[in-house]
């Protein structure tokens, strides 16, 4: 991780917004890209100004979906929304903080009865809107912890918990947001730029699969040298 560390100088998406602007962020970031997450973020605050549970619970469901269009499933997303942000100024007199400030357990509950608001999304808002010491799992971490052989086959608890056991917990909010940076940038779903990776040495899953063994370069060579000196003599 010292490598990857170097590599992908930290980038805290969350600094500069309030507790409630992460929580829809990360409604927005499902199932889309991060350039999506932003276009929609972006559309909430031109159309409404400064986000908050009062404004978004009393904006109109259409209207909030119009302005998160371009972040994908917005016909999905804007009930969630806004009946998330009616939740918080109903239940909790319009203060996130005052779930954040629950020990760490009892706002993940919390959280997750919010309506839109699963186990990742709650994990999210925990680690960066709360600074708590928890690691979100997202694709990208599922598929690197598989590679890296920290967490077999599961769902999102068995795959969080593992990397959790793995990890130190002042060291969890930051190697969530490296290991993300790594999945997007060389370790993809789809050719991961094995070539480019500084961590090749250590990955389980390149030791297995794509790294040629010992044995097949060595009759690789075997198999080119006759024809290599047949040529030459030519």
């Amino acid at each position: 991780m010292k490598l990857l560390e170097a590599r992908y100088p930290i980038q805290d998406w969350a600094r500069g917004i309030s507790p409630f602007e992460v929580l829809v962020s990360t409604i927005l970031s499902q199932s889309t890209t991060v350039a999506n997450e932003r276009r929609g973020l972006e559309g909430l605050r031109q159309r409404f100004g400064r986000l908050s549970p009062e404004v978004l619970a009393r904006a109109h469901e259409t209207e909030i979906t119009k302005a998160i269009w371009h972040s994908g499933l917005a016909r999905q997303k804007g009930p969630r929304i806004k009946a998330t942000a009616q939740t918080i100024l109903e239940e909790w007199g319009g203060r996130l903080d005052r779930i954040l400030a629950m020990p760490t357990s009892e706002a993940r509950r919390v959280l997750m009865g919010l309506p839109g608001v699963g186990p990742k999304t709650a994990d999210v808002v925990m680690a960066m809107a709360a600074d708590r010491p928890v690691f979100p799992v997202d694709t990208h971490i599922t598929r690197i912890a598989r590679r890296w052989n920290l967490a077999r086959r599961g769902g999102y608890e068995a795959t969080r918990t593992a990397l959790e056991r793995w990890t130190p917990p002042e060291k969890r909010i930051r190697w969530h947001l490296t290991i993300i940076a790594h999945g997007r940038a060389l370790c993809v779903a789809r050719n991961p730029r094995c070539k480019a990776c500084p961590v090749t040495r250590d990955c389980d899953w390149y030791r297995t699969l794509r790294a040629p063994s010992r044995h097949s370069q060595e009759r690789k060579r075997r198999a080119r040298g006759p024809q290599q000196q047949k040529v030459k003599n030519r």
